[in-house]
């Protein structure tokens, strides 16, 4: 890590954070934050996120087994930059395997600053209030219960002007400082109007490095890229997403939201005019979900002429012909689906809301349209057979997807399987999450949910390396329209200078005999 000169220190209404380990995420920016700090700006307060970047671009066996090292060190600058940048609140963003990682970075900032405000958000304070605010001595003061832009620009407003009684902003939870309790406020309403929230600042982090040329954003599509938030709020009710108990927490209003297409078009227009894109990747989880959107969207994307690729998320049960031949024509070229199963049974039994009769014919006009598909499927869930995973071994050879992940199921709390399990976590086993694939073996009570004993992280590991072949992505990288979109780009020498990193990610891939990929959910929204 780079030593940060001495400047001057800077104060703001708020610095909002993310836990140290989020930094090893390939290229990945701090979606949440971003969107968060730029509705705060708008509403003419003054934040700034501090986002240190992992550099260390080649993960190998080498740099796992230091892994406690480079989070260190990402540690220590973050705190670097708080000691060089002032403010009373901070906000810090937790998902569950997180909660030791998020209660450490706050204790240090009260070291640094006793008179701070420590504001935790995120997915688990959401779903479980209590755990954080009963810690002995918690640096914890609030939490914010569901989407925090609205709610923390009100808390934010609040503490500035010292307020005292917080029982009127919605969405938040607290120790009363008088009755020594836990207060819940209700819950606060969604808005419905996305566009009134949506003002991401990408200005806050160093977009030259997340905008690099890799293959991380429409995953397998060697590009200068950038993510962006459409959509919020997902439909199904897969029991192995926490999404359907996320639906509880709020105070009303409709849940699936989106963007409008000009809303859109115009932060693209910023991100390529200002950061020299060439493609984007919708990190939604269902892009697709309000069709009449995405053919506005794709229409104005044609009308500007800025001759981006880009890729997205999608279900099946929300696409058709005439949708795609439109997305295809206006750029798109990659969607992941969540195809998950291999039977109509299993799909059944996941809720998943799908067959594998539709997901067959969407692949095959994705075929048709000139749409890589990247196919998720997920095993070790309940009542698995031998026989499951063969129909996955099968379907996948009929499906022929231009990428394949093969996922090993992590009983995340807030899902229908957690919830239906025997085993719940104590706060001491969290950490434990980020890695429970490894810990199948050694602690099947907690993490093996199938019948069979087969070894699932080596029958996945094998998988994964069978079906994701080199030839789609060569004749991909050597067409027309990616060829065109490189010779056209502003920045053609960053294609050159990480095109090195690119084969040997490619040769460390390949040669790492262990990989495992956890199943993680995009529903992070502060």
């Amino acid at each position: 890590m780079l030593h940060l000169k001495k400047i001057m220190k800077k104060n703001f209404d708020i610095i909002l954070l993310s836990p140290p380990s989020r930094s090893f995420n390939h290229y990945r920016p701090p979606m949440a934050l971003i969107y968060l700090a730029g509705y705060l700006k708008h509403q003419k307060l003054t934040c700034k996120i501090i986002d240190v970047t992992e550099k260390t671009v080649i993960r190998d066996k080498k740099f796992f087994d230091q892994i406690d090292k480079y989070r260190q060190s990402i540690e220590d600058e973050m705190i670097e930059q708080i000691k060089n940048n002032t403010t009373n609140i901070y906000g810090i963003t937790c998902y569950t395997p997180e909660y030791f990682e998020v209660l450490n970075l706050a204790k240090k900032i009260k070291e640094i600053n006793p008179k701070a405000t420590i504001i935790i958000g995120g997915i688990h304070p959401t779903l479980y209030p209590d755990e954080l605010l009963n810690e002995k001595n918690t640096p914890v003061d609030f939490e914010i219960i569901g989407e925090g832009e609205e709610t923390l620009f009100e808390l934010v407003t609040a503490l500035k002007k010292k307020t005292k009684d917080f029982s009127q902003i919605k969405g938040i939870a607290y120790n009363d400082k008088k009755t020594k309790q836990i207060i819940k406020t209700p819950l606060r309403p969604l808005q419905e109007d996305l566009d009134k929230i949506s003002y991401a600042d990408y200005d806050q982090i160093d977009m030259e490095y997340y905008s690099n040329a890799s293959p991380y954003s429409i995953r397998g599509c060697f590009l200068r890229s950038a993510y962006l938030l459409a959509t919020r709020g997902c439909p199904s009710t897969c029991t192995f997403c926490v999404a359907k108990k996320l639906r509880g927490y709020n105070g009303g209003g409709r849940y699936t939201r989106v963007r409008s297409a000009k809303n859109l078009i115009k932060e693209i227009k910023h991100l390529y005019n200002k950061y020299n894109i060439d493609s984007f990747y919708f990190i939604d989880d269902l892009f697709t979900i309000n069709q009449d959107n995405v053919k506005e969207f794709c229409t104005l994307l044609k009308k500007e002429k800025l001759n981006l690729l880009w890729g997205c998320s999608s279900k099946v049960s929300t696409l058709n012909e005439n949708l795609l031949k439109i997305m295809s024509q206006a750029g798109c070229v990659q969607i992941d689906f969540g195809v998950e199963r291999g039977s109509n049974q299993a799909l059944n039994d996941v809720k998943k809301g799908i067959s594998v009769e539709m997901i067959t014919n969407i692949f095959k006009l994705c075929q048709k349209y000139h749409i890589r598909t990247f196919a998720n499927f997920l095993v070790n869930l309940p009542n698995e057979t031998k026989k499951d995973l063969n129909d996955i071994v099968h379907f996948t050879e009929k499906l022929k997807p231009d990428i394949v992940s093969i996922n090993v199921f992590t009983p995340y709390p807030g899902t229908e399987i957690y919830d239906q399990s025997p085993y719940h976590f104590s706060k001491n086993e969290y950490l434990e999450l980020a890695s429970a694939p490894l810990l199948i073996k050694k602690f099947p009570q907690k993490y093996r949910f199938s019948k069979h004993k087969i070894d699932i992280l080596s029958w996945s590991n094998f998988q994964n390396n069978k079906f994701n072949r080199i030839l789609p992505n060569i004749i991909f990288h050597l067409s027309p329209r990616y060829l065109s979109i490189v010779l056209r780009s502003k920045r053609k020498m960053n294609y050159v200078h990480q095109f090195k990193f690119l084969i040997q990610e490619l040769i460390n891939q390949k040669s790492t005999i262990s990989k495992i990929r956890i199943k993680t959910l995009n529903t992070e929204r502060f």
